[in-house]
């Protein structure tokens, strides 16, 4: 694909960033890399301690970069929604990397399909240290549907925040919660979907980074600390999803069951499948989860 360049339709890339130095180099890199132009990159330091300002001197000419006290990920992805000065917004994990056409796949359909708002696609997996990158498509066509809320709460759709784009008079609406450690982006996202019809595109447009460190798997950020509650008593909804609450809750307990059992932390991974069985007794049947728990158990 050419290079696309049209006047006065600018993506910025919000990065929030937290001692990741040794990602966020090549974050950036495949942001400058993009066959979209223009664009604005925002790095938002949520009071990194590491190397990350020495990092940004490499780039000073081709970012903007923000330093704020340590206040989480939905702190910083906030600033940079008040500071975006794009047409159009999206976010990228530091320790995450966008492909080379990522910008330019998403933005050609916004542009043709003016009813959609946001635009999110599959991701590749990769582990930190190897060149393999891994794709594993559950949904191969493309999608609109102006009721993505309901496949995200329920995790019917695959979803990484960083292979979204939105419009920013979409994204600018609402705010990632900070009170939240964990899912604080479903909180937002379930918003957007809510107000806008969504595209939902199988090609990957970003990299998933696997590493040791990866806020994905510290269990110390997985702690149900009220997602449920943050999505479904919100007066924004006026009801509109009470009709989810006990399906999502059912998913959210056995999801926090899945990831305390991979890191054997069995005392909470059992806590919260019972929780899940509390509210469906059915969900013994999802055996994907009980067969995880068992391993978790006997291991």
């Amino acid at each position: 694909m050419g290079i696309v360049q049209e006047e006065n339709q600018i993506v910025s890339i919000i990065i929030p960033t937290y001692n990741y130095a040794a990602f966020l180099p090549t974050a950036i890199r495949s942001c400058l890399d993009q066959t979209y132009k223009p664009i604005e990159i925002l790095v938002v330091d949520d009071g990194s301690t590491d190397h990350t300002k020495d990092v940004i001197k490499e780039f000073n000419n081709h970012i903007a970069y923000f330093f704020q006290e340590n206040r989480g990920v939905s702190a910083a992805r906030n600033m940079g929604l008040e500071l975006a000065k794009g047409d159009y917004i999206t976010f990228l994990d530091s320790d995450d990397y966008l492909t080379n056409d990522s910008l330019e796949l998403r933005i050609e359909i916004l542009k043709k399909h003016t009813d959609i708002g946001i635009v999110f696609t599959s991701t590749y997996s990769k582990t930190w240290g190897k060149k393999e990158l891994r794709y594993r498509p559950k949904i191969k066509k493309p999608i609109i549907s102006d009721k993505f809320y309901e496949d995200l709460l329920l995790r019917k759709i695959p979803f990484q925040t960083s292979a979204t784009l939105m419009r920013s008079s979409i994204a600018k609406r609402f705010r990632f919660p900070t009170h939240l450690s964990n899912a604080e982006d479903i909180v937002y996202f379930t918003k957007i979907f809510f107000s806008t019809k969504g595209f939902f595109l199988p090609n990957p447009t970003a990299v998933n980074l696997r590493h040791p460190g990866s806020l994905r798997h510290n269990v110390e950020e997985i702690r149900e600390d009220g997602f449920i509650e943050a999505v479904f008593d919100d007066p924004f909804y006026n009801g509109a999803l009470d009709r989810l609450r006990k399906r999502c809750t059912v998913h959210r307990y056995l999801e926090l069951s899945r990831r305390f059992s991979l890191s054997r932390e069995i005392k909470l991974a059992k806590k919260y499948y019972i929780k899940a069985l509390s509210v469906s007794p059915k969900a013994i049947l999802k055996l994907r989860y009980l067969i995880k728990f068992i391993r978790a158990c006997l291991s």
